[in-house]
């Protein structure tokens, strides 16, 4: 409760009063503490959300996220995380798997896990170790539970980025009959065997004429707002991708070639060539691939949140691993509330704020602001709008709806100011 009302990692923020301080390190630090059991009722939640939902496919999508915390020296257990032989990075990597409607909507995380580069030997080339023994496996087993939990009651699309691009993900997903996007990694050669003998993957699409153009939104680093771009689209049917040579006998030879569609989104500055196996007939299903893959972005807000929001990589437990993942995990629930809180301020005109915050918070804030408190409840994306105002959003007619920053900020006032409102709601009564 403290995590969502304060918005941050740090304890020492989360609790003013010393013993309730010393009582949240010692939950995050007692053994019989693990994140496996703090995330499951968090992934139960979303899978009763899955099971109610209309929509008739469900969005797994997956992708890591690094916390460094190379300078917090008195942490342990920490591994590598990146960086060169001169200079390592430790910490963790958090894998993460956020469960999304076709229509846009966040329902939850399915799976959660952490690890570093450590975990595993990597003394010897990656192609000499088994899939078990590698990192990427960490995408295989995500993709176990999507399918034990999810495949019984909805159709999943699981959708990720170049790091999902390897020829076992690629077979696991094709042998179980599972549909899937995947932004392609590697020009690999095309073909019934690897040995170099058909043409390279993006020639093979180069060489289709364009078939139509579409319009999409992408974030701009620059001026770290949405912007419109144009896209013209290009496809190919039944590619076959060849299983790839491993010496630790990951692959077996009895390995087909995966059969995949292929289509290339692009413009001079931006190239999209995803690998796929929904039908790719019409120039509608081509641009519908490229909206699906589009709705990847809501993972990368999600670990935007974790990072700038909860300031994840500021935990500061001087503890061991699991104390640490404990703590995260807790962050990790906590992040993807908040995340859907925004996600549903900025889309929904109907929902009522009373589903999402109790009377005393949202009056709260047309008290604060000198409005007169409505008859009628308002809406949630009213509400998300006045807390956003407290970070700086102007909400000017023409704005775009409010950052994850400016809302992370407003939310820090918005708790004093509920709080606050709470307190004198109890000494007078009559005050609303």
């Amino acid at each position: 409760m403290a995590l969502q009302e304060k918005l941050t990692s740090c304890v020492r923020r989360l609790f003013t009063k010393t013993n309730d301080m010393r009582q949240a390190y010692d939950f995050f630090s007692n053994s019989k503490v693990n994140g496996s059991a703090l995330f499951l009722p968090h992934q139960e939640k979303t899978l009763e959300r899955i099971a109610v939902e209309k929509s008739e496919y469900i969005l797994a999508i997956q992708d890591s996220t690094s916390l460094n915390y190379t300078n917090h020296k008195a942490k342990l257990e920490l591994g590598r995380i990146g960086g060169t032989r001169d200079r390592y990075l430790y910490g963790l990597i958090q894998h993460s798997t956020i469960c999304v409607t076709e229509d846009n909507i966040p329902l939850g995380l399915i799976d959660l896990r952490f690890f570093h580069h450590d975990d595993k030997d990597t003394s010897m080339d990656s192609a000499s170790r088994k899939i078990e023994d590698r990192h990427s496996y960490r995408w295989l087993e995500a993709l176990k539970v999507v399918k034990e939990k999810i495949n019984s009651t909805k159709k999943v699309i699981n959708i990720s980025d170049r790091e999902g691009d390897f020829f076992e993900f690629l077979n696991d997903l094709t042998k179980d009959n599972q549909l899937f996007i995947v932004r392609v990694k590697y020009n690999r050669y095309t073909g019934e065997k690897h040995r170099h003998q058909g043409e390279k993957l993006f020639k093979v699409v180069d060489n289709e004429d364009v078939i139509g153009q579409m319009q999409v939104e992408i974030y701009d680093p620059n001026t770290k707002i949405e912007k419109p771009i144009e896209l013209k689209l290009k496809c190919v049917s039944n590619v076959k991708l060849p299983r790839v040579w491993r010496s630790a006998g990951s692959i077996k030879k009895t390995d087909l070639p995966i059969k995949v569609n292929v289509v290339k989104a692009y413009n001079d500055d931006y190239c999209w060539v995803l690998l796929t196996n929904l039908p790719i007939k019409t120039c509608e299903e081509v641009k519908r691939i490229v909206k699906l893959y589009r709705c990847r972005w809501h993972i990368e807000d999600y670990h935007k949140i974790l990072k700038t929001g909860y300031q994840a990589e500021k935990v500061y437990l001087h503890s061991s691993r699991q104390a640490i993942e404990n703590a995260l995990t807790m962050i990790a629930i906590s992040a993807c509330r908040f995340y859907w809180l925004l996600y549903v301020g900025r889309q929904s005109k109907e929902i009522k704020a009373n589903v999402l915050f109790d009377d005393y918070e949202w009056k709260s804030l047309f008290t604060y602001f000198e409005k007169r408190i409505p008859i009628n409840t308002p809406t949630v994306s009213e509400v998300v709008n006045l807390i956003a105002r407290l970070g700086g959003y102007k909400n000017r007619k023409n704005d775009k709806p409010p950052g994850i920053k400016t809302f992370w900020i407003g939310f820090q006032f918005f708790t004093v100011i509920s709080n606050t409102y709470k307190r004198v709601l109890k000494i007078n009564p009559n005050t609303s």
